[in-house]
């Protein structure tokens, strides 16, 4: 993209760095993950229940309902807190589904992290019903306590057998300095030891896991609830 030949460079060399292709790379395994968890509880033989926070454009949930069959088994609740970005993805998604004759069930919910601190110990009668929740590059801006909670939080909505999945970005981001100092973007930064740490309190370790994309620039944490 650009008006100019610089410009189409200069976009070309962003999106060839660490960082671009980190967020590529974060696509398709949330997307294999999506596909895994399906399977495995459509063998349950019942659909899978999944939540996503703080879910942008999904442009994971756009591919799978595009090319993946197995998302008629699937029903969806997406969470942001900006009604722009929650409209945008509603319109994707609702052409997508259509486009392809889906049966996947979508719910788009405005809701701010704030608010899920602040609701957090009320009576929740969705809680322990989703078999797959995520939350994608929203704790690269939010502080440990902040991030420790939301877990616990998230996980309390995971049902047994379940998976929870949150990212990170890496401190090993070779565009640090030019995010910062160029580009004015900060996040805050953690390694897989770091993000261990992040783990909801009541999970044990055999339940953890930590992993990398190709880039080593994304960091993703794995809870699985024990089945009973």
């Amino acid at each position: 993209e650009g008006a100019s030949l610089f410009a189409k460079m200069v976009n070309l060399w962003f999106l060839s760095q660490a960082p671009a292709l980190a967020h590529r790379n974060r696509i398709i395994y949330l997307r294999q993950r999506l596909r895994e968890e399906v399977q495995r509880v459509a063998g349950l033989g019942r659909r899978v229940r999944i939540l996503n926070l703080g879910c942008g454009p999904a442009a994971e949930i756009q591919q799978f309902l595009a090319e993946e069959a197995l998302c008629d088994q699937a029903d969806f609740l997406l969470l942001d807190f900006n009604d722009e970005t929650l409209e945008y993805t509603r319109q994707r998604l609702e052409g997508l589904k259509g486009a392809h004759r889906r049966q996947t069930g979508l719910g788009f919910l405005k809701k701010s992290v704030h608010q899920l601190l602040k609701e957090a110990g009320r009576p929740d009668p969705e809680a322990g019903r989703y078999d797959l929740v995520y939350c994608a590059g929203l704790f690269d801006y939010l502080s440990d306590r902040i991030c420790q909670r939301l877990m616990n939080i998230l996980y309390d909505q995971v049902a047994p057998g379940g998976l929870l999945i949150s990212t990170n970005v890496d401190p090993s981001n070779p565009l640090r300095n030019g995010m910062e100092y160029l580009l004015e973007w900060h996040l805050i930064y953690r390694d897989q030891q770091q993000m261990k740490l992040l783990h909801p309190t009541a999970s044990g370790p055999g339940d953890i896991r930590t992993l990398s994309d190709e880039s080593g620039v994304n960091i993703y944490l794995e809870v699985r609830k024990p089945a009973g």
